[in-house]
């Protein structure tokens, strides 16, 4: 039967902040056409122009919490597993709202074979991996008939971005930037960031906003800003930019044009950036100056900036799991927010999956973090070049690793060095996951690029 739904899309919002630009508020152009796109054919053989709006897919794209109907409460910014619990469970309750459509008859059917994909962009892209490690972990990937992810430019490792903000001097990654060492050029997403850790991370209970922001950079006005959830970042970006050209007075402390040159520039006019000497307080900032500091992730608590460090380490996605099903990456290697060194992150987590477990597109290179957002929009819609990526993560690792796993082995395509060197005595399992020595429970795996009893 053609007229029936073959796959549902969880999406994951970007970083927002204001209440109307939620999924349940308002979506804006891009993601409207993306959504008419992947609703009319992300997925089959069907093409029939007289399918009806909803013939194809479905969409499910909650808002996070702090936003729509739970705006009174504060948003855990970047809290992954809060963010993903709060997402799987919306999901969940999604389904069944459909559900119910289709039995009152008044929606499409789901097909006996319907399957399930994640995407999202920047803070969506960091969500929509931790939905897919939550769903993998729980096992509600196999309920879901979930396949994977297409994630673009999304902060996965935390601790590489805010070293790249303090480290970078506009030639990383071999492409050059505006970008210098100490500055961040989206200032708004440094206390939301921050104050996610301190609402979420029991380590963090202990601290306040003020350890880690200076009071000139607090007396702006941000946190009352973020709060109200009635600025866009576009408003944020004029207002500071309004106190960088007058000069401002808040709290009984008065701030001249010259002192706010020392904490803002502007690049343009409907842009402002900070220099992190004076947005971060001193005793924060010297520690992040101190590269010796990131060797490792502290164990010891009580500490405001090491606490803060671990938060920050323990709400990254990049490393610690293993995924089951595929991911495509997007990501630009001129992102000044949220730089490739998060895909480099998730890279030299899983040195031998490059390819055959996950893909990276970086075509959009050397574009900047907001252009991106439009061209990972454009990119999805243009369904003769994703439509096949759909296809890709459709495919069905467990009976697709060995084979790709065998061609990887002869082309010597995953990741670099000899075949001696990284596959040599090494063991795999069925799905293409490589073990860290020989495998304990018998079965069937890949020893040495084939298969073998154990």
């Amino acid at each position: 039967m053609t007229d029936s739904i073959e796959s549902v899309h969880i999406y994951s919002h970007f970083t927002i902040t204001a209440d109307d630009e939620c999924p349940t508020s308002d979506l804006n152009l891009k993601e409207r056409i993306l959504f008419m796109t992947l609703v009319k054919s992300s997925y089959g053989t069907g093409s029939d122009e007289s399918q009806n709006f909803i013939s194809r897919s479905i969409i499910i794209a909650p808002d996070y919490e702090g936003y729509g109907v739970t705006k009174d409460l504060a948003h855990p910014y970047l809290a992954q597993e809060v963010t993903a619990r709060q997402m799987t469970d919306a999901v969940d309750y999604g389904l069944k709202l459909y559900q119910k459509q289709v039995d009152d008859n008044q929606a499409l059917h789901l097909k006996s074979d319907w399957r399930s994909f994640g995407f999202g962009f920047s803070q969506g892209g960091a969500v929509a991996l931790a939905v897919q490690r939550r769903l993998e972990q729980q096992g509600m990937d196999k309920e879901l008939r979930y396949r994977g992810s297409i994630v673009g430019d999304g902060p996965y490792d935390l601790i590489a971005t805010m070293r790249y903000y303090m480290e970078d001097d506009g030639n990383s990654f071999d492409t050059e930037t505006d970008h210098r060492k100490g500055i961040n050029t989206m200032p708004m997403f440094v206390p939301m960031i921050i104050q996610g850790m301190l609402d979420t991370h029991p380590d963090m209970k202990s601290h306040k906003l003020e350890d880690y922001l200076s009071q000139q950079f607090l007396d702006t006005g941000i946190m009352e800003w973020l709060k109200s959830k009635e600025y866009k970042i576009n408003g944020i970006h004029e207002k500071w930019y309004e106190q960088l050209q007058e000069g401002f007075e808040a709290n009984g402390r008065t701030y001249t044009k010259e002192q706010m040159a020392e904490l803002f520039q502007s690049p343009q006019e409907d842009r402002v950036w900070a220099y992190l000497s004076k947005l971060f307080t001193k005793p924060f900032y010297d520690y992040l100056c101190d590269a010796s500091n990131f060797d490792g992730v502290p164990t010891e608590k009580g500490d405001a900036c090491k606490d803060l460090h671990r938060a920050l380490a323990d709400n990254g996605v990049a490393s610690g799991w293993q995924p089951k099903h595929r991911i495509q990456f997007i990501h630009s290697k001129g992102d000044m927010v949220v730089p490739f060194s998060n895909y480099l992150s998730f890279r030299d987590a899983h040195p031998d999956g490059e390819d055959v477990w996950y893909k990276i597109d970086d075509s959009v290179s050397p574009s900047d973090h907001i252009a991106v957002g439009t061209e990972f929009f454009l990119l999805l819609c243009t369904l003769g070049t994703y439509g096949e990526v759909f296809q890709w993560l459709d495919q069905d690792p467990a009976a697709t690793g060995i084979e790709d796993l065998e061609i990887a082995l002869q082309d010597n395509t995953l990741g670099n060095g000899s075949y001696n060197a990284r596959f040599s005595n090494a063991w795999y399992t069925l799905d293409g996951r490589r073990l860290n020595g020989k495998p304990t429970p018998k079965g069937l795996y890949i020893y040495n690029g084939k298969n073998d009893v154990y």
